[in-house]
């Protein structure tokens, strides 16, 4: 069982339970002062933690658009909208393929589209963070 960090008092966050270890990150579900479920994303000492990081300035440039929102960030540690519970494949199993396809394709759209913010300098255009 993993303890969670110490997370920086001004976040005001309580009952963390661990939901997630990956390869990169512990992923702790909280809740905010007024009971509202938020998550901390904790990144692990790994070699490539500046592209983790970056994932933190794409999520501030977006600002809600097709992503949670970040509503705060100290060293390594992230403080995370919650975007509930319910997942893609829950839409499949009740309305089947189609329908959960049609709300991929929009949250593409949304997570893809121009923004009026300057894109973050530490981001790299698509094509090039995906260049062979």
């Amino acid at each position: 069982m993993f303890m969670p960090p110490v997370f920086p008092a001004h976040w005001h966050v309580s009952q963390p339970v661990l939901i997630a270890d990956t390869f990169s990150s512990l992923v702790w579900k909280v809740s905010l002062p007024d009971g509202t479920p938020a998550i901390v994303k904790g990144l692990k000492p790994i070699e490539d933690i500046a592209d983790e990081l970056r994932g933190a300035d794409y999520l501030v440039w977006r600002n809600g658009r097709g992503a949670v929102r970040l509503l705060g960030r100290e060293n390594n540690l992230m403080l995370l909208e919650y975007a509930g519970e319910r997942m893609l494949s829950h839409i499949v199993a009740e309305h089947g393929d189609y329908q959960a396809t049609e709300i991929a394709a929009e949250l593409m759209a949304k997570l893809y589209a121009a923004s009026e913010e300057p894109l973050p300098s530490a981001l790299l255009p698509i094509r090039d963070r995906f260049a062979a």
